[in-house]
């Protein structure tokens, strides 16, 4: 299901369309966006859209790749003669279920409304996704001009499925789709069958985890050819640290008395943990050093090409969940009515385009502007490790993240030279207090 907030259908269908290599005059005397993507969809031969111009009809069409194929569709809801518990299945041809190649992209032609909603997307509600990122985005100074312009912002476009195998599968590993979509735009599931983590692990999401990948694309700093904000190749490490940030600064955002927020921690390089309560601790107010969890990481995969980049950032997030999984429901004491899907999912996207924004106009600093958030979220200050992928083994300090290129900077104890150690190239076990060498 794509959904975004009006006009962007139209905007992200004509970009799509046009990155298949369609070409149409920017200089139209009549703006309409619908009547663009007509045009576009006649250069592919398909029929033009017929009925009121508010309102059009498109043709289907399939967008094909390397591991999956996109059919797209574009329906009117409500839909009628519904005989099924989920009635969208009765829009895909049953030939086409068992193949899981197939990716059907189900475009409506306007934002469903609650009562739909129940039936068509009963696991997530896109009108309360979108009302979150209103409201969060509300107030900013540059809410105006996004407003008066055909550009969006990060979380007002959406991909979602109820079951899929992969947010981040789906991005980056269909490269064509992936530089053919705009950007920036953001894939989110309810539950994946096939969710990956960081280093080949796996991710288990289900239903109560908030999934998703966004897509964004930037252009590399030394090309003359890119309009618009720009990067160095040896910044891009950061953006694992400044989602991360984004994260923590949402939970505060959702929580701003910090009744729960402050106990949102980060683990070197892009792991979330939770600090809970002692599983052993007798009593509620035992002074017990806190039980760490995990309850969230990160995976940014890079994609380049000529004078751009495209980057997607994958993520999950235990909110909801019960027991034995560790959420930050269970962080509140009490109920939390601000934690939703829809919400932290709002607040942390509108959170990572300040922050990123923000770091696109500074790049030249690198990861200077957060240093001092950044390491008042995390686990580790002056944190004792062992570092098994030296011979011998050294016992270290963690002291902190080089600003230049995002290293985890140590000190052996007793003295001597800062030894950096890369976050790919490291897994860090903080519960033994090693780090070794990634195997694979």
């Amino acid at each position: 299901m794509w959904s975004c907030t009006p006009p962007l259908p139209d905007i992200l269908l004509s970009r799509s369309l046009s990155a298949l290599g369609l070409r149409f005059s920017s200089q139209r005397a009549d703006p309409s966006l619908h009547r663009i993507v007509e045009t576009l969809l006649d250069h592919l031969n398909f029929s033009s859209a017929v009925g009121d111009v508010s309102q059009p009809k498109w043709e289907p069409f399939v967008f094909e790749d390397a591991n999956d194929d996109f059919h797209f569709h574009f329906l009117s809801f409500p839909l009628a003669g519904r005989a099924t518990d989920h009635p969208i299945l009765e829009l895909i041809p049953q030939s086409s279920l068992s193949s899981a190649k197939v990716k059907h992209v189900l475009v409506p032609s306007q934002p469903l409304a609650s009562e739909d909603e129940r039936i068509y997307t009963p696991q997530f509600s896109p009108s309360a996704f979108f009302r979150s990122i209103d409201e969060f985005y509300s107030g900013r100074e540059d809410t105006d001009q996004h407003k008066n312009s055909n550009s969006w912002r990060i979380g007002e476009a959406l991909i979602y499925g109820e079951v899929v195998s992969s947010t981040q599968t789906m991005f980056d590993k269909n490269p064509s789709f992936l530089r053919a979509l705009p950007s920036p735009i953001v894939s989110l599931a309810t539950v994946q069958l096939a969710g990956r983590g960081r280093g080949g692990n796996a991710w288990l999401s289900p239903a109560g985890c908030l999934q998703m990948s966004l897509k964004i694309r930037v252009g590399l700093r030394g090309s003359s050819s890119v309009p618009g904000s720009t990067i160095l190749p040896s910044n891009l490490v950061f953006i694992q640290y400044l989602y991360a940030l984004a994260i923590i600064d949402a939970c505060h955002v959702l929580n701003p008395t910090s009744e729960w927020a402050h106990r949102v921690r980060l683990k070197w390089p892009n792991d979330i943990y939770g600090l809970f309560p002692s599983q052993n601790s007798p009593t509620s107010n035992s002074k017990s050093t806190p039980e760490l969890r995990k309850i969230g990481g990160i995976l940014v995969n890079t994609s380049f090409g000529g004078s751009v980049v495209d980057v997607v950032i994958g993520s999950g997030l235990n909110i909801l969940n019960a027991p034995p999984i560790a959420s930050l429901a269970q962080l509140a004491s009490t109920p939390a009515p601000e934690l939703s899907v829809e919400r932290v999912a709002a607040a942390v996207l509108t959170s990572f385009e300040r922050i990123w924004s923000s770091f696109l106009q500074n790049e030249e600093q690198g990861f200077h502007p957060f240093m001092d958030q950044y390491l008042r979220s995390w686990l580790h200050s002056d944190q004792l490790v062992t570092l098994t992928s030296r011979t011998p083994h050294r016992s270290v300090r963690i002291v902190g993240i080089t600003p230049d290129h995002g290293l985890l900077r140590t000190v052996p104890m007793g003295g001597g030279e800062f030894i950096d150690l890369q976050p790919d190239g490291n897994s860090f076990d903080m519960m033994k207090g090693l780090i070794s060498m990634k195997k694979g």
